[in-house]
């Protein structure tokens, strides 16, 4: 079962001083990408990428190389990359063998780059506790005419698809307020037995209302199990979902599954401080009579302890400078 991580076992709060809300900060970057899968003469794979940024002017590359039974051969992770005003294209990455480490030699990559569509432009605006970020992403693609690809010890045939290439352009506005609060929710149970069901078991977790179900049926010969989510926004929620064996990988039948939640506790609270960071916890406990029955006949119920648990962290300026 989940338990609260409560910051400070003396169950005190502490009073913090107030702040202020610092202005927002703006963020305005220009990411800049390309993105190729070559194959090669004998039948392997390359995997190249390369981006550079305006916020603090880096670049880069990478590529590895794969055989088609997916065994990594060749890779090289600090590559460079040049994106030029005209359009064009450079890259340099340093390969490895990816056995040994020792070096393979230069790889490179050099294209153009021209206007695939009109830039799209989407309204961001997300939440993050109390502090929101709003602005605008817009994306342009371009197409990718690869001039020259080429590996140490192999031939790189480089077709007209092979590479993909976009310019995203952030400009936002994160707000920044004098306590960062964030708050997060969860519902569990115990992992139950299922009563009259030999080696069965079920549990239920994920934060509601989409409550994940896993029910396993294991006798040490034929394990089978069935999983989905159900819809349970109040006390309770049906739902079916296929029954796979194991060990062959396919479905041999069906589950279908019933929960009932009956509250059985009153709804406790917990609140501790430490340095600035408080953290207060809410938890309300539930008997989860959950009912099972499978389309070849068996039908079985357990009873399992659930609850639903809420946090909320606030984070106060003080928590940033060791209370100072």
């Amino acid at each position: 079962m989940k338990v609260p991580a409560m910051l400070c076992g003396l169950g005190l709060l502490v009073a913090a001083p107030t702040a202020s809300a610092d202005s927002p900060t703006r963020i305005l970057n220009t990411i800049t990408s390309v993105s190729c899968v070559f194959e090669t003469a004998r039948g392997d794979y390359v995997f190249f990428g390369a981006t550079a940024n305006t916020l603090d002017a880096a670049s880069g590359s990478y590529m590895f190389v794969e055989t088609a039974d997916y065994d990594m051969v060749a890779e090289g992770w600090e590559g460079t990359a040049v994106f030029a005003g005209d359009g064009s294209f450079a890259a340099d990455v340093e390969l490895l063998d990816s056995d040994t480490e020792e070096p393979l030699g230069l790889a490179s990559v050099e294209a153009t780059r021209t206007l695939l569509a009109a830039p799209v432009t989407e309204d961001l605006q997300e939440r993050s506790g109390n502090s929101w970020t709003i602005g605008t992403v817009t994306t342009t693609e371009y197409r990718v005419d690869v001039g020259s690809a080429t590996m140490p010890g192999q031939t790189v045939l480089a077709g007209d698809d092979d590479c993909i290439s976009e310019v995203i352009t952030y400009d936002v506005m994160t707000t920044n307020p004098a306590a960062a609060i964030s708050s997060d929710s969860d519902f569990e149970s115990a992992i139950c037995d299922l009563e009259g069901l030999p080696n069965g078991q079920v549990a239920l977790s994920q934060d509601r209302p989409g409550v994940r179900y896993d029910v396993v049926i294991d006798d040490g010969v034929n394990p089978q199990e069935a999983e989905g989510v159900l819809n349970l926004p109040g006390r309770t929620a049906g739902g079916t979902s296929p029954l796979i064996d194991h060990v062959t990988g396919q479905q041999i039948g069906e589950l279908t599954i019933n929960v009932e939640l009956r509250r059985i506790g009153a709804r406790s609270q917990q609140s501790d401080t430490f340095d600035g960071i408080t953290e207060r916890g809410v938890v309300v406990p539930y008997l989860a009579t959950i009912t099972v029955s499978t389309s070849d006949g068996r039908s079985s119920v357990a009873r399992c302890y659930a609850e639903d648990y809420t946090s909320k962290l606030i984070v106060r300026p003080s928590a940033n400078d060791g209370g100072h």
